[in-house]
């Protein structure tokens, strides 16, 4: 009788481990069974094109790849010695158009001042042709000071700065380079820019809103999950069939009526703040999952990050 009641001990103390595990679990991932989520996330940011003004070779070259940099830190500079020159240049242009109008105005003035005190002496034509020379001679210094400010702007050109605070990235220039006008020399990570991009299946979105809580988890970083908000649902994705093929007919793919596979539609989610030593980096992997009924709510519940079953 003592045996079997032990036995029996034995098999309902079994039962209720099992029983507050599966509960444990249930807990675990019942914010992950009620609410919609994806394990085909990515972090994204904006990636600045820094593309030199003017052209001319590299001279000075103080960072190195995956450095982070500050908005107006120095990120190369061309050698500047052809556009010093050519302000130079311009200045004594500008200089001759000023002198050059100063002489037609003062003959343009006794002119005037000639005609007026004895109208025989000068005819009104050479006034007239003595003013058009002088507001030919303005607009001559005008366009010296045009150019004057266009070469000192093609000197300042010369020192490339960083438009942004943010991160070099595949850094390939070197010293002696070429740099050529409007053609993109490097990379710049805009730190201030990160987001993630949760791409759901589309049977998912219809509950997402705008301002929906969000819980993203890193692959990087699978203990620190890191809140955020909705900040939007895509409008559209590309599509293959219909497009045009051969004979300008549509093209279609054949569709097994038993087999529909959900698109996937991308969904914005703004990062609210990181965890402590997390870093964000372009292109990495994420899980999203977004707690749908809580826009414009401010929820203080803790959510863990995604188990790694899920990850």
């Amino acid at each position: 009788m003592t045996g079997a009641l032990s036995t029996t001990l034995r098999v309902l103390l079994s039962a209720v481990v099992v029983a507050a595990a599966a509960g444990v679990v249930a807990w675990k991932f019942w914010d992950y069974v009620v609410n919609p989520w994806t394990r085909n996330g990515q972090v994204r940011a904006q990636v600045v094109q820094i593309t030199p003004r003017i052209s001319g070779p590299v001279v000075n070259l103080p960072i190195e790849d995956n450095q982070r940099v500050k908005q107006g830190d120095l990120l190369f500079e061309i050698d500047p010695r052809t556009f010093a020159a050519a302000v130079e240049e311009s200045k004594g242009d500008l200089a001759q158009a000023q002198a050059n109008f100063d002489e037609a105005k003062d003959k343009a003035d006794r002119g005037r001042a000639i005609f007026k005190k004895d109208p025989g002496a000068m005819s009104e034509q050479e006034v007239i042709a003595r003013e058009n020379t002088q507001r030919a001679a303005e607009a001559a210094v005008l366009s010296a000071e045009g150019r004057h400010k266009q070469a000192e702007l093609d000197l300042e050109f010369t020192k490339v700065l960083a438009p942004v605070d943010g991160y070099v990235t595949n850094l390939g220039l070197r010293l002696g380079d070429q740099a050529v006008t409007n053609q993109a020399a490097l990379a710049l990570v805009d730190i201030n820019s990160f987001w993630i991009h949760g791409f759901f299946r589309e049977n998912y979105i219809g509950g997402i809103t705008k301002g929906d809580r969000a819980i993203v988890t890193l692959m990087s970083y699978p203990d620190q999950p890191i809140e955020g908000r909705v900040d939007s649902v895509g409008w559209g994705i590309a599509q293959q069939d219909g497009s045009t093929g051969e004979d300008l007919l549509p093209q279609i793919s054949p569709t097994f009526e038993w087999i529909r596979l959900a698109q996937r539609v991308p969904v914005r989610i703004h990062i609210d703040k990181l965890p402590e030593g997390v870093e964000l980096r372009v292109g990495t992997t994420a899980s999203v999952m977004v707690m749908t009924g809580t826009a414009g709510k401010d929820s203080s519940k803790p959510v863990a990050a995604a188990p790694r079953a899920l990850q």
